[in-house]
């Protein structure tokens, strides 16, 4: 990567591995801190995007009861945090936004890492069902900053 934008840099403390596979180029300074709607109006969105924030929001919402419930064995947590990190690696390789929204679509990303490095590094329940909740926490902002035809 030539140019990382700064939440890269930020970001790669929670997932290197995705990060480094990042061959897109980020035209943008810092990502804003806050997330914000585009003059009044959701970020558009594109079908790589659609694709991976509807596969992370069936894994989340499809997981088993005891994931929620925070009574999973912690290599339950780990397998689900894979799998969204999986699925956020994809995104970051394939979405292509103009700058603003991926800026945008940044802080949503950082939230989904944090949500998934936390269940892959839980030691007990508790703990995964915190990185859990940050994850669905993601997508309900996505949901709400992102146009996203369909989303339920």
């Amino acid at each position: 990567m030539a140019a990382v934008g700064a939440f890269a840099l930020s970001a790669a403390a929670f997932a290197p591995a995705v990060l480094a596979a990042d061959p897109h180029q980020h035209g943008h300074g810092a990502a804003p801190m806050k997330l914000q709607l585009d003059h009044g109006k959701k970020w558009r969105t594109d079908e790589a995007l659609r694709r991976g924030m509807s596969s992370i929001r069936e894994t989340v919402h499809g997981a088993p009861a005891p994931l929620h419930k925070g009574t999973a064995k912690p290599e339950a947590y780990a397998e689900l945090g894979n799998r969204v990190e999986a699925d956020v690696g994809r995104i970051v390789k394939e979405c292509k936004l103009p700058p603003e929204a991926d800026a945008q679509l940044h802080i949503v990303v950082a939230e989904l890492i944090a949500g998934a490095d936390a269940m892959k590094s839980a030691k007990d329940g508790k703990a995964g069902r915190a990185g859990l909740v940050k994850v669905d926490g993601a997508l309900k902002s996505y949901a709400t900053y992102f146009d996203h035809p369909g989303w339920k």
